[in-house]
């Protein structure tokens, strides 16, 4: 027996006037109104800028009705894609505004291919400025098809997040490399081969690095400690020299994940990517190297600096530890994977803080202990990555100290205890003199760099307006002769003679708008318009490209100037002004070794304590965006989306980590508990054993029983033939949804109730007169009992609800011949 519910296209209307399918929202409705529920549950959510919010489900339509209704409209710059089952759409109906009909699109599960082909939602997913939220009606989990979409949607989104970045997230890098090129001074080339033959450790953030990291502080004087910036700090307190910081992450985060770092400023060498954010890099006290190019076009000393690797900061590092000349690279925290207790990160980290990661959807991955391991897409290429270096340089010996990280192809695994240490002589990186003051040669130097890439800066702004007058003129003479094929080839050589570099750098930026200037049609099928059509985006690609890099090398020349300020004599209170706006406060420690003579003033004393005030915040308070962001994965919705999406895969192996990991917060997290009861009940039913999976669900108390427990109860007890418990369990469920009344009145008959079965099965269809399928039941039954007037009566009103069903017509017809013989 299927324990199904039927979505009916039956209407209720609420004691608010709302009208809702009760067989999608249930008595959500009856309580509370749509407006307020939906204010208490999204609050301001619904009320941001630039959001790609991709709801899925309409709740009957009160959901969309709420957004076309929103008190302030829809935000600037938001959209809103509502996703409907194809069954339920058809019941709805849903009148948008033409005004708003760009803003609030309606699609079922048909129209997704077409939905991410769009341009805007591509960007908003490259980007990342999208929600996915489910409505209430999906939230609830009693419609298995909703689960089966919001699991399809989830995937397809995490899917095309990663195939669309890659297209978008230059940007941030171009972005950041422009406004670092004050602060990339020196090349990490100058690292290269000096560490010949020795032996260096990589450490990462992974969980397995709590297992050796007293191996590590033991025999520290033995190692050339090379860390992530995530896990720097975390090792000084723990007493862990780090001779090399590592950072590259362009984006906000890594501050924010970074900050222990900065408790090294006098001990440590920091190597980082062109592109690292630029909050790190202009805050940071000490000496730093940076890997790859300082500027976004071809340069004759900047060519074949150390580059930076992808697409985690560790497959950077390792790289950097093998053109130092190591000859064997110790890896620990190298995880790649979350630990058999779900955790992504070791002890200390903001991650690890918040608890296990259970809710996101992972790969499996092998480890070098043989179990499976859970695992992120990012960290699968990160691994292929890796694989990938130690295959280039097979002579470099790359040993991951942990059984427990993802095994990797060409890195074997080695316990500490198998390691053996030769001596180690480290090079002074650091002069003791280096973090009191700055030699006034270096500042000299330092002042005429700055003013010489300025003043090539400020020629490339004047390249950008007049290759874009030539875009303009060309677009222009275009548009006054009929197109050929050749047009665009020939703007294309006419701005690549004039303007080589910075149309590669132009093209390399605006990638996505040049996208749309591409077909994916044949050139033989082009037509003229669509010629016309190209050329026309081809330009409209250029001449944005162009405005927006002109504001980034503008924004560029003013961080140089600002330098330049700080090299100078500008007054202190100017330069502190500017330092806040930037949120960069930290730069007063930096000017301060400039400027060791600097007298201050009553005035710039307090001033200056507010900066440090401000930069001392900067690296205690972790924002709560970023809090909020690793919480999603962990939500408890996320979790039970999870288990669906195990049970349904029937991946056993999965569902028995789920368990484990969710069984410590059975005790304090009511949510947790109700679904570490039902994720080890699918558990049991996948190693058939159905009454031990019955058991699990019986053992959780009553109260947190919802529909989807309750519906695998009944299940269960059909299978075992414990027809009692799953009547009882029916009077439960029917609390839900009377859609359960059908099958209620067959247990009634299969428990010899006959006449209360024939009760319920009539009391439904009082309700429900258009169920065909049920009227078609209580016919049967009806046949079964030999009351051939009562089983006509049922048929003909199976007909009445769908005059073409076959079975119906056989039956009224066979029914009409024996009633007439009979009389």
């Amino acid at each position: 027996m299927q324990l199904q519910s039927n979505i009916l296209n039956n209407f209720a209307i609420s004691r608010f006037n709302e009208y809702y399918l009760p067989s999608v929202n249930r008595n959500t409705f009856e309580g509370i109104d749509s407006r307020t529920f939906y204010d208490r549950k999204f609050g301001t959510l619904f009320n941001q800028k630039d959001k790609l919010n991709i709801i899925i489900g309409m709740d009957s339509g009160l959901l969309a009705n709420y957004i076309l209704e929103l008190k302030e409209g829809i935000p600037d710059g938001s959209k809103f894609v509502f996703i409907e089952l194809s069954t339920i759409l058809p019941l709805l109906l849903i009148d948008i505004p033409s005004k708003l009909r760009s803003k609030l699109v309606i699609i079922d599960e048909s129209g997704l291919d077409e939905l991410f082909k769009q341009d805007d939602i591509k960007l908003f997913i490259a980007k990342g400025e999208y929600w996915l939220i489910p409505s209430s009606s999906v939230s609830s989990r009693h419609i298995d098809d909703y689960n089966t979409l919001l699991n399809t949607v989830e995937s397809r989104l995490q899917n095309e997040y990663f195939d669309n970045s890659v297209n978008f997230t230059q940007k941030i890098f171009v972005r950041s490399q422009l406004e670092n090129i004050a602060d990339n001074h020196t090349q990490a080339k100058e690292l290269r081969n000096t560490h010949r033959e020795m032996t260096c450790i990589v450490i990462a953030g992974g969980p397995s690095l709590d297992d050796a990291i007293q191996w590590i502080k033991e025999n520290q004087n033995s190692l050339y400690v090379i860390a992530v910036s995530r896990i720097a700090g975390k090792l000084a307190r723990f007493g862990i020299n780090v001779d090399i910081v590592v950072c590259v992450d362009p984006q906000d985060f890594s501050f924010d994940v970074s900050r222990g770092m900065f408790e090294l400023n006098e001990e440590s060498l920091l190597v980082h990517s062109y592109h690292v954010n630029p909050k790190v890099l202009s805050q940071w006290q000490g000496d730093c190297y940076y890997m790859g190019q300082r500027f976004p076009w071809n340069n004759d000393k900047d060519f074949d600096n150390i580059p930076t690797v992808g697409p985690t900061v560790t497959n950077s590092a390792v790289r950097l530890a093998i053109e130092m000349g190591f000859k064997q690279v110790l890896l620990s925290g190298v995880d790649f994977c979350y630990s058999k207790s779900g955790y992504s990160h070791a002890s200390g980290t903001v991650e690890a803080s918040l608890g296990p990661s259970l809710g996101h959807d992972t790969l499996w991955v092998s480890t070098y202990a043989g179990y499976q391991a859970e695992t992120l897409i990012q960290l699968k290429q990160a691994m292929e990555s890796l694989e990938n270096e130690a295959k280039t340089y097979p002579h470099v010996d790359i040993i991951n100290l942990s059984s427990n990280a993802a095994c990797i192809e060409g890195i074997t695994h080695q316990p500490t205890k198998e390691i053996t240490l030769p001596p180690l002589e480290k090079s002074k990186l650091l002069s003791d003199s280096q973090f009191n003051t700055i030699k006034e040669n270096d500042l000299n130097k330092a002042y005429f760099e700055c003013k010489k890439i300025r003043n090539e800066l400020i020629k490339l702004q004047y390249l950008i307006t007049e290759a874009k007058k030539l875009a303009s003129k060309l677009n222009l003479d275009s548009k006054k002769s009929s197109s050929t094929l050749e047009k665009i080839d020939k703007i294309e050589l006419k701005i690549n003679k004039k303007y080589k570099n910075l149309s590669q750098l132009i093209k390399f930026y605006g990638y996505f708008e040049f996208s749309k200037f591409l077909t994916t049609r044949e050139v033989e099928s082009w037509m003229q318009p669509q010629i016309n059509q190209m050329t026309e985006r081809y330009y409209e690609a250029f001449l944005s490209s162009c405005d927006q890099v002109f504001k980034l090398v503008e924004s560029a020349c003013n961080k140089l100037q600002d330098r330049i300020n700080e090299l100078k004599t500008t007054p202190f209170n100017t330069l502190a002004e500017q330092w806040k706006r930037d949120n960069q406060p930290g730069r007063c420690f930096i000017w301060k070794r400039m400027h060791p003579d600097y007298s201050f003033s009553a005035d710039e004393k307090l001033l200056w304590t507010k900066l440090n005030n401000l930069y001392q915040l900067s690296l205690t308070q972790v924002r709560q965006v970023y809090v909020e962001a690793l919480n999603t994965g962990s939500a408890m919705e996320h979790v039970y989306t999870k288990i669906l999406r195990l049970n349904k895969s029937k991946s056993h192996q999965g569902l028995a980590l789920l368990t484990h990991n969710l069984m410590p917060l059975t005790e304090k997290d009511p949510e947790a508990k109700r679904l570490y009861h039902l994720a080890l009940s699918f558990q049991l039913c996948l190693e058939q054993q159905p009454q031990q999976a019955l058991d699990a669900l019986l053992a959780l108390p009553e109260e947190l029983c919802t529909e989807m427990e309750l519906k695998h109860i009944i299940l269960l007890a059909l299978k075992l033939s414990k027809l009692e418990l799953a009547e009882d369990t029916l009077v439960k469920i029917l609390t839900h949804s009377d859609e359960y009344m059908p099958q209620y009145a067959h247990i009634l008959k299969l428990r010899g109730k006959i006449q209360e079965s024939v009760n319920v099965y009539l009391d439904y269809l009082e309700k429900y007169p258009s169920d065909t399928q049920t009227w078609i039941k209580l016919g049967l039954f009806m046949v079964e009992l030999g009351q051939a007037e009562g089983a006509h009566t049922a048929f003909s009103n199976a007909l009445k609800a769908a005059p073409d069903n076959q079975v119906a017509q056989h039956y009224v017809a066979e029914l009409t011949r024996i009633i007439t013989e009979a009389q």
